[in-house]
């Protein structure tokens, strides 16, 4: 009785402006894991509870929500990815991503060049390796030659899904100067045709040798914020509130970001990083990172984090292992990849930016990447003590099992992509190059996760495609496929390795907010923002494989409802 005496007398100076009820709430609060009400004021929670006791924050103005057993988690938060993602290509390039074949490849291009004849550059992004597959074994990705018989007179730049290769039309390599005597350089892979001329395909910092062409595609502030835009709806409808992205091109995309903030159109939790790569002194990155997490310190938009990459991807032959690849990677049989930087310089860049209070995001595939990440890390602890920055290695698709151990005593955050969990698109390239049970073994979740690892769920949009949060929690724990016409058929991975339901709710929601620093986020408690999303069912009582065909009925942000499911709106 005295309880409800106080809550009556909190809630006549605290009438909610929303409240949700008669619902099961998982808050991911370790003292209240579960509740059946929330009320909001202002943009954060004022009570979490029962919904009698939420009836007392109930006034003339307040929305109330019968949420009839459904079914609200804090809003689903994405530890890794690329905004604006594929909206750049919907817009204003070529959207190559729901094509298969070579063929559809250049005939996208062929028709973009029709249909834009005015155009000086075409870029676009979405082809696969697994079309240019020979019949040894190896893969060398497109050529140049189809691109030419279509569009000759103009570069042609079209990115990988993957994002680390890059497939160029003969124009752009005239202009960039690569020719057939051009050198790989660390870190990267100039694929050759039989005869020794240059095929056409760069993978990962042989990029960087093309990037003054590159350059002449690059979109205007006002391209950025309407793809933003269109990828905040977009998201929003799958129930997320909040991002680490990871895309920054040169400041472009923070500053379109700090924009639409200004402008009371940003309506997602950003924590934005800034690349790096090798030839940047350190000093640099610190000054750089210093200024702008000055200027970039919001409720929205916040930036402490450096992006660096270790090595490159399985599929293109450029990730670093420990083993070395297959011999249908068509590399030598003691090709283990190599590092994108030279170790001594890595360390360097990771002791200064630890010194300075810079959170590291580090990319890193193979177990040899992931290996000298931690050492870096391990290094910089011992130099300039324990910081709590909540380092992170991102996609440690092959991990020693030292290291786990490793990264769990070093407080080191796995920002993992379980979509990728299961026999994907990657999957048959991935044995093609370390084998079948090498590729096998990737993703040991449950033993990171047992061992104390802080796993994050991150989607890494747009090489993965489809990034709604719901497939990855599902793939992460089935090890299957999200879709209902493969689930049948033999893509399981390491079916021992899945996690629980809830370790994957909490991997999308407490987890992220945790390794973006945001201690208001990721749970739903009292004096947090107000950031849920309310699901058509309970994700932990039905079938682990239909949580990807889970609707999501409401998105809210800062207390406001900014997605709802249309026959909620009826």
């Amino acid at each position: 009785m005295g309880g409800m005496t106080s809550l009556t007398a909190k809630a006549a100076g605290a009438q909610a402006t929303l409240v949700l009820k008669n619902g099961i709430i998982y808050t991911m609060d370790a003292e209240k894991p579960t509740a059946e009400a929330v009320a909001i004021q202002d943009g954060k929670i004022i009570f979490v509870g029962t919904s009698t006791q939420a009836n007392a924050f109930v006034g003339a103005t307040t929305k109330v929500i019968d949420l009839q057993g459904k079914m609200v988690s804090p809003g689903f938060l994405d530890g890794h990815t690329h905004v604006p993602g594929l909206w750049t290509s919907k817009l204003f390039a070529v959207d190559l991503t729901a094509m298969k074949t070579n063929e559809e490849f250049v005939q996208a291009v062929a028709a973009y060049r029709k249909n834009h004849p005015e155009a000086k550059i075409i870029t676009g992004t979405g082809w696969v390796n697994g079309p240019y597959e020979l019949k040894d074994g190896t893969n060398p990705g497109p050529k140049k030659e189809d691109l030419d018989k279509v569009v000759s007179d103009i570069p042609v730049l079209l990115r990988s899904v993957d994002g680390h290769s890059t497939w160029v039309n003969s124009k752009v390599l005239e202009m960039a100067g690569v020719t057939k005597d051009t050198k790989s350089p660390q870190g990267g892979l100039i694929e050759h045709n039989p005869d020794g001329s240059v095929r056409g395909t760069l993978r990962d910092s042989a990029r960087n040798l093309i990037a003054d062409v590159q350059a002449l595609g690059n979109l205007t502030k006002e391209q950025y914020k309407e793809a933003i835009l269109k990828y905040q709806e977009e998201m929003h409808s799958f129930g997320m509130t909040g991002v680490l992205n990871l895309s920054d091109d040169k400041g472009m995309i923070i500053e379109a970001m700090a924009e639409l903030e200004k402008e009371g159109k940003l309506t997602m939790r950003v924590a934005n990083a800034i690349n790096f790569k090798p030839g940047d002194k350190p000093e640099d990155a610190v000054k750089t990172m210093q200024e702008a997490r000055s200027k970039y310190n919001s409720d929205w938009l916040r930036v402490n984090t450096v992006k660096l990459f270790a090595d490159g991807v399985t599929e293109g032959k450029t990730a670093y292992f420990v083993e070395p690849y297959d011999r249908h990677a068509g590399m030598g049989e003691h090709y283990h990849g190599e590092p994108i930087w030279q170790v001594d310089d890595f360390n360097r860049m990771v002791l200064a930016l630890d010194k300075a209070g810079v959170q590291l995001h580090i990319h890193a595939i193979g177990d040899g990447a992931v290996n000298a990440a931690i050492n870096a890390f391990e290094n910089a602890g011992k130099t300039n003590g324990t910081h709590n920055l909540r380092h992170t290695i991102t996609h440690v698709c092959s991990i020693l099992d030292s290291d786990i151990t490793r990264m769990a005593k070093l407080g080191v955050v796995a920002s993992l992509q379980p979509f990728w969990f299961y026999k994907d698109q990657y999957f048959d390239l991935e044995k093609a190059m370390i084998g079948e049970k090498r590729a096998l073994d990737m993703y040991p979740t449950r033993k990171m996760w047992d061992a104390g690892v802080v796993i994050t769920g991150g989607s890494d949009f747009p090489p993965t495609p489809d990034y709604r949060p719901l497939n990855g929690i599902e793939t992460g724990v089935t090890r299957n496929s999200p879709y209902p016409t493969e689930q049948d058929t033999d893509m399981v991975r390491n079916a021992a390795q899945g996690l629980k339901v809830q370790e994957m709710l909490q991997a999308f929601t407490k987890n992220v907010a945790f390794e973006m620093n945001r201690s208001d986020l990721g749970t739903i408690k009292v004096g947090n923002k107000a950031d849920l999303v309310v699901l058509g069912q309970d994700i932990t009582k039905i079938a682990p494989k239909n949580i990807s065909e889970t609707p999501i009925l409401y998105t809210i942000v800062d207390g406001k409802i900014v997605f709802e499911a249309k026959q909620q709106k009826n």
